[in-house]
């Protein structure tokens, strides 16, 4: 299975779950050291949990916010290869979200 068969569940605080590709999910670089395997030559014994379960909890971020971080991955694997054009649309969300996305992104690293 390649990781762009691989699935991923992420669970919000209050738990809601969303599923979404690993692909999607390691655009987010402490989504991605979580999910790694195998970081520096160490066994699956040494592993996160994480890894071995393409499950991850993050008790931290609320629904809500979790769904928007999810839409927000998906964005940017999307306009990756963009770059700065003007063919990147903007990303918008509510400004009464902001302050839970800016912890949540500095948390993720995204």
């Amino acid at each position: 299975m390649t990781d762009s068969d691989t699935l991923v569940k992420l669970t919000s605080g209050d738990g809601f779950d969303f599923i979404i590709s690993k692909n999607i999910a390691e655009q987010s670089p402490t989504l991605k050291n979580m999910l790694e395997i195998s970081r520096g030559g160490i066994s699956n014994d040494m592993a996160f949990t994480e890894a071995l379960t393409n499950q991850i909890r993050l008790p931290e971020i609320r629904g809500k916010t979790l769904e928007k971080v999810c839409q927000y991955l998906f964005y940017k694997y999307r306009f990756a290869d963009e770059g700065a054009s003007d063919r990147v649309p903007d990303f918008g969300f509510d400004i009464e979200m902001s302050l839970e996305l800016l912890m949540a992104a500095d948390y993720l690293d995204c």
